[in-house]
């Protein structure tokens, strides 16, 4: 396995290794083979990964270099890597799994069976209980994905520092997140609403430059325009590459979607709306489930990648703010 030296202190003897695997592994000292030196951030080593995420016969491969892309820590700006974020993603997702599932189970998944019942019930009755089902699923369901955005964030980048997250840990950001994330989604839907309706390119340049808002007032505790505006620093010059991400994410979601109502019509509903409500209760909720994982997932990663290529922060940096 191959990496980069993340930190090392040479009091604790200890220090930090990101894997060219997505995964981030602790080291000893103890365990350099090749350097008479001790390890600084920003070195490509080669070592063998050993049970825990625990770096072990570790062989430096090049001295740090430092240059123009190369910031006071090490760590080198200007990579960004469109596969690293989607495996980064993923990986943040399985060693969450717990975590993520379940705050977007309570969040999402119980606030779409409300609606997906009374939507079915609609179909048949038609009456004033349904309606009220609808309309309080769909609002509880609109708050639980802005604090799904939150909860998954905190946990996201504790994980990219290597570092393990609750369940109430991480809960706690989310709640405590919820009203400037409403905030930001109302004022960036409205613009961008209006910018896909004047041609839909501005929409879209919108949602690109916009794309990770989210995170940026969640770790860096900016308001509203401020996140809007760091979001818009972060993407330039890697706006192309968002884009194609955003593009992958969305195909996704529709092969997702498409899965879905192919099971619907198999089963003798349709694609828009089955009959069959017990199907309904089942798959819209495991649907909204994954998409808002999947979405604040990438949304994190592919904040933690703008930063690491811009600015070179570390996951330190960026978990630094939860401490």
């Amino acid at each position: 396995m191959r990496g980069q030296v993340l930190t090392f202190d040479s009091g604790t003897d200890e220090g930090a290794i990101a894997g060219d695997d997505g995964a981030r592994y602790r080291f000893a000292g103890a365990d350099v083979q090749s350097s008479s030196s001790p390890l600084e951030p920003g070195q490509r080593v080669d070592f063998v990964a050993g049970e825990d995420r625990q770096a072990t016969e570790i062989f430096v491969m090049r001295p740090v270099m430092p240059d123009r892309d190369q910031n006071a820590t090490g760590a080198r700006r200007g990579q960004f890597d469109l596969g690293r974020v989607i495996q980064r993603t993923f990986t943040s997702i399985s060693q969450n799994a717990v975590v993520f599932f379940g705050a977007a189970a309570l969040l999402v998944g119980v606030p779409s069976v409300l609606a997906a019942f009374g939507q079915g019930d609609m179909l048949t009755t038609a009456s004033g209980s349904s309606f009220l089902f609808v309309a309080f699923g769909t609002v509880l369901y609109l708050v639980g994905l802005y604090i799904l955005q939150g909860v998954v964030v905190k946990a996201a980048v504790n994980g990219f520092h290597g570092k393990t997250t609750s369940f109430d840990s991480a809960l706690g950001v989310g709640i405590q997140m919820f009203l400037p994330l409403l905030g930001l989604g109302i004022v960036a839907g409205l613009g961008m609403i209006l910018g896909y309706f004047l041609l839909i390119v501005p929409g879209v340049m919108l949602t690109v430059l916009w794309s990770v808002a989210a995170p940026a007032v969640v770790v860096e505790k900016r308001g509203i325009m401020e996140g809007l505006q760091r979001s818009r620093d972060l993407t330039r010059g890697y706006r192309w590459p968002v884009f194609g991400l955003l593009v992958i994410y969305l195909v996704l979601s529709w092969i997702v979607g498409g899965a879905i109502g192919g099971l619907n019509l198999a089963l003798g509903g349709s694609f828009d709306a089955s009959p069959n409500l017990s199907l309904n209760l089942i798959t819209t909720p495991i649907v909204n489930v994954l998409s808002g994982v999947v979405a604040s997932a990438g949304v994190a990663s592919l904040y933690y990648e703008l930063r690491t290529a811009k600015e070179g922060a570390g996951p330190e940096d960026l978990a630094s703010i939860f401490d």
